[in-house]
């Protein structure tokens, strides 16, 4: 059995290099690229690209664990929500605030999948929660949901910052705390799959 103390050292460098990693993109937009982290930028790039990961390996994990299928098929169409939302802006092309129909259409296939197949469904999600990269994938997720909304209350910074920056502000830490719990929900979907495909 591995040592536990370099099994934690090892978990705390990957959160570390997922902090880094979300830190150097925003630092590549706002300085690199000299953006203001709008709709198209890397930071949102990315975060819709670990997003489409994420849901797409819960999906793949769906198809090859058909005991596991309904529990996973949540977990991807919940990913596959976020990822519906965070394109937003490309869904208004076809009408104001259109995610919302193909979001809803994502989370009633996978609902109505669950449902139908409550035994995998059951299964599948206690091998999530179970799995020891849940924690990560929780903490990612209170990232995104939760701690960067709260960091990014407008008033706050409108309080902190005179001038015309306090939009500015908010957007990159909003930004950059979102793309850190996305790293993390990606770097938890990666470790699962490949604990189901070794079979650990």
């Amino acid at each position: 059995m591995q040592n536990p103390i370099i099994k934690q050292f090892i978990t705390f460098l990957i959160l570390a290099v997922c902090a880094a990693f979300s830190a150097g993109v925003l630092l590549f937009d706002v300085v690199g690229l000299g953006d203001q982290v709008k709709e198209i930028s890397a930071t949102e790039i990315i975060q819709e690209i670990f997003l489409l990961a994420t849901a797409a390996l819960f999906f793949i994990q769906s198809r090859k664990h058909k005991n596991l299928r309904g529990g996973f098929i949540l977990a991807a169409g919940f990913f596959g929500c976020m990822l519906i939302r965070e394109l937003d802006a490309l869904f208004d092309y076809i009408h104001l605030g259109a995610w919302v129909y193909f979001a809803s259409m994502l989370a009633i296939y996978s609902l109505c999948w669950a449902a139908t197949t409550p035994k995998t469904t059951l299964n599948g999600l206690y091998a999530l929660v179970e799995d020891e990269a849940f924690p990560v994938l929780l903490f990612g997720l209170v990232t995104i949901l939760v701690f960067s909304r709260l960091m990014g209350l407008h008033f706050i910074w409108q309080a902190a910052i005179a001038g015309d920056h306090v939009k500015l502000v908010k957007n990159l830490v909003e930004e950059g705390i979102e793309l850190f719990g996305y790293t993390l929900c990606l770097a938890a979907a990666m470790r699962i799959s490949w604990v189901k495909k070794t079979g650990k």
